[in-house]
């Protein structure tokens, strides 16, 4: 129960959304967050993926719950993959034990992220469309919704290039 209510503290106050980032204008505290991201991509050449993603998926960490999908953490990772990469039983214990630590965790959250990227990287054979598609669609990465999501993850990409991060 009590984690519950956390989790619903942290959902009504999260109220900003991702789509609202302005990378133009990022405060010192979310440098900081790019720049740990970006260290730990750097090993699996993710960098820059991580970084968008986080940026389009959680506002760097401004919106860690959607309960409606139920994705959680910087990279909003979807609890049932999550669940299943963990090899555990799917259990609400298990759910809103692993919920928890993809907000509270870090490491936990992005090493999920990198595990995610490396699947669909290996599956469409770098096809990066295809992986970042997949990474927000599954195996509905043709979906207009996915593809989109890919050319947004892109498009974050190359204003990150730009800036130094």
């Amino acid at each position: 129960m009590r984690l519950r209510v956390i989790l619903l503290i942290l959902l009504f106050i999260s109220n900003v959304f991702a789509s609202d980032f302005d990378i133009k204008n990022l405060t010192q505290q979310e440098i900081e967050t790019l720049k740990e991201i970006k260290k730990q991509g750097q090993q699996h050449g993710l960098s820059y993926s991580l970084m968008a993603i986080a940026i389009k998926e959680s506002g760097l960490g401004k919106v860690m719950i959607n309960m409606d999908s139920k994705d959680f953490g910087i990279y909003q990772a979807n609890i049932k993959t999550v669940i299943s990469r963990q090899n555990v039983k799917d259990t609400s214990w298990n759910r809103n034990m692993f919920a928890t630590k993809l907000i509270s965790d870090f490491q936990f959250a992005t090493k999920n992220a990198i595990d995610e990227l490396v699947y669909w990287q290996k599956i469409h054979k770098n096809d990066w469309s295809k992986v970042w598609s997949s990474y927000n669609g599954g195996w509905k990465y043709n979906s207009k919704e996915a593809r989109e999501y890919s050319q947004e993850i892109a498009a974050i990409i190359r204003e990150l290039r730009k800036i130094d991060v």
